[in-house]
């Protein structure tokens, strides 16, 4: 499994330092200044530390909160456990001032905090509470960022459906306002940390390479050094086990440096499980050992579970099965414990090898039908689908939304360039003095264009006129269809309990005679032909490989009839009209990117 460490935005940072004397203009600050990576930045400075809590105790009001948040900055990626006093006294004093907007901030470092320990249940009903604030404070902003860090939570939760939702509205919200470059990037992160949750690299990396583009346009290296990380653990899943291991071994000093002590061990326990796959089982034990001390001491639980399952996974390859339950007894308890679903479905495989290895296969059994549920659950076709197509809808959106902008350039540039043109007009005219002939030019003109809008208009009125037939038939044909299938499932209940079930079977027969006939089809052919001439040719030679019912289905879509009519018309289930229209995709060769609706429509 891949430890991609989240990007979350919360508002407040070490940079706060800048801006401290600045007590007047704190609040819109606070949100501009927060650094919105995957780390704050810093590492805990003792001597700054002591500084403050020299000053705090003298403070009051919103400056004394300031402090105790800088504070827990400090310690939170360090020792988050330590952080959490501080954290504390951020939000009694908020509350005790009664300030909305202090107490929706204190509220989200609350939400970050059991994000860091952990405890996602708790941080997802803390990051509801914290947008409902927001919303109701109309900061859109922060709600961008609320949503952000829930999506996370959902994350770590294995609910990825809901997570994948969340981050693109997130996105949607942060683009819709103009949000910083910064925080933008950091929903590329997080959106390229889901799609390699669920093995997308090729679209993973594509997130994680606009994320890193922008940071280093903004000079964040910090930020850029972890993106390399969370680009390794995809070639890590792509089985490229030496670029990763290289990576991840050129973060370690990184990690060391800054102090970020849980990352350290996340980069341990990749490398201890890259050493595993490559059958180094003495190298994969030393850094897997390496990783738990370092995550013991420091709190993060569900790393604490990784490590313990990793550790369980290696002594199931060694054949020490009852070295290895005893690990897997604990990464689960620790998995229930936190609510991370995705992870559990790990540590519920080891335990069935394990169980499987002692010989008890009634309880390796049992675990692994456990397994198959939870993964069929998290990880099964139809979620994955259901994210794909996420994906596929904002692309869309964002492309319609980029066509709309160039639509509009290019008709000020039409406009721009008839106005000069109308401009040298005007000019030759007045240079000439051919009043007359410019009178006569212009009477001409007009009376064309006359002539013109009315054979448009009556183009147009044609066309109306036929489309209004066409659509009219696929209706009725349709509802036709619709009604003799009723029938005929009622006249086959009849026909069971009846005696006279051949008469039965008589009318039945001739209901699927109708239904089936040809001849509806060719008339409905005609009216199609008339309205949109040439579709059909122009279908076959751009591609020859597509087969008559391909083309059926091809016109309706033109249409922009809904998936029960096409069912209705072509008498399958609308489940038959997804499969038809899959195999469709397949032989027009469209990726997830491109939609088959809008290729029909433009033929």
């Amino acid at each position: 499994m891949n430890i991609t460490k989240a990007s979350i935005n919360v508002p407040f940072s070490a940079k706060i330092k800048d801006v401290y004397h600045k007590v007047d203009k704190l609040l819109p600050i606070l949100i501009l200044v927060f650094s919105l990576g995957s780390f704050i930045g810093h590492s805990q400075d003792q001597k700054r530390v002591d500084s403050l809590l020299q000053v705090v105790s003298k403070q009051t009001d919103t400056t004394q909160i300031i402090t105790y948040a800088r504070l827990w900055v400090e310690y939170l990626y360090v020792d988050p456990l330590a952080s959490k006093p501080y954290l504390d006294s951020t939000l009694v004093l908020a509350k005790r001032l009664n300030n909305e907007d202090f107490i929706a901030r204190t509220t989200n470092y609350l939400g970050v905090y059991y994000n860091m320990t952990s405890q996602y249940e708790k941080s997802d009903s803390i990051y509801d509470k914290v947008i409902d604030m927001y919303t109701k404070l109309d900061d859109m902003t922060q709600v961008s960022y609320a949503l952000n860090n829930k999506a996370n939570s959902l994350r770590s939760l294995g609910k990825f459906n809901e997570c994948l939702e969340v981050h693109m509205k997130s996105l949607k919200l942060k683009e819709k306002i103009g949000d910083t470059e910064e925080s933008i990037a950091a929903s590329y992160w997080n959106i390229g940390n889901i799609h390699g949750d669920i093995e997308n690299y090729d679209i993973s990396n594509e997130y994680y390479n606009k994320a890193k583009a922008i940071y280093e346009k903004l000079d964040l290296p910090d930020d850029v050094a972890t993106i390399n990380v969370n680009l390794a653990l995809n070639l890590k899943g792509q089985k490229k086990y030496e670029q990763a291991k290289a990576l991840l071994f050129e973060a370690v000093p990184f990690y060391k440096e800054k102090n970020y002590n849980n990352d350290l061990a996340g980069a341990y326990d990749n490398i201890g499980w890259i050493y595993a796959q490559q059958d180094s089982l003495q190298f994969a034990e030393d850094f897997y050992n390496k990783a738990l001390v370092i995550s013991k001491q420091y709190g993060e639980t569900s790393l604490i579970g990784l490590n313990l399952r990793h550790l369980g996974e290696l002594y199931n390859l060694k054949g020490e099965y009852r070295k290895a339950l005893n690990y897997m007894k604990d990464a689960i308890e620790i998995a229930d414990e936190t609510g991370t679903r995705k992870k559990k479905i790990g540590d519920l495989l080891e335990l069935s090898k394990a169980y499987a290895g002692l010989g008890r296969y009634k309880k390796a059994y049992e675990y692994h039908t456990d397994y198959h549920e939870l993964h069929d659950e998290i990880l099964g076709e139809e979620n994955i689908e259901r994210m794909n197509e996420l994906e596929v809808q904002y692309q869309t959106e964002k492309k319609e939304k980029e066509l709309i902008i160039k639509q509009n350039e290019i008709k000020l540039l039409e406009e721009r360039k008839q106005k000069a043109e109308n401009e040298k007009i005007f000019l030759i005219i007045s240079l000439i003095g051919a009043l007359a002939l410019a009178i006569a030019i212009v009477y001409g003109l007009r009376q064309k264009m006359k002539r013109n809008k009315i054979e448009r208009e009556k183009l147009d009125t044609d066309l109306a006129f036929k489309e209004k037939e066409l659509t009219t038939h696929a209706l009725h044909l349709a509802h036709k269809n619709e009604v003799l299938l009723d029938l005929k499932s009622q006249l086959k209940e009849l026909k069971s309990s009846s005696p006279n079930a051949r008469s039965y079977q008589k009318v039945i027969n001739t209901i699927n005679l109708d239904i089936n006939n040809d001849n509806n089809w060719e008339q409905f052919r005609t009216y199609f032909e008339d309205v949109h001439r040439d579709f059909n040719s122009k279908v076959m030679r751009n591609y020859p490989e597509v087969s008559n019912n391909d083309l059926r289905l091809m016109s309706l879509l033109k249409m922009n009839l809904s998936s029960k009519e096409i069912a209705n018309i072509l008498n399958i289930s609308i489940e038959g009209v997804k499969k038809a229209r899959y195999r469709l995709r397949k032989k027009l060769n469209l990726n997830t990117e491109e939609s088959l609706q809008e290729l029909v429509i433009e033929l």
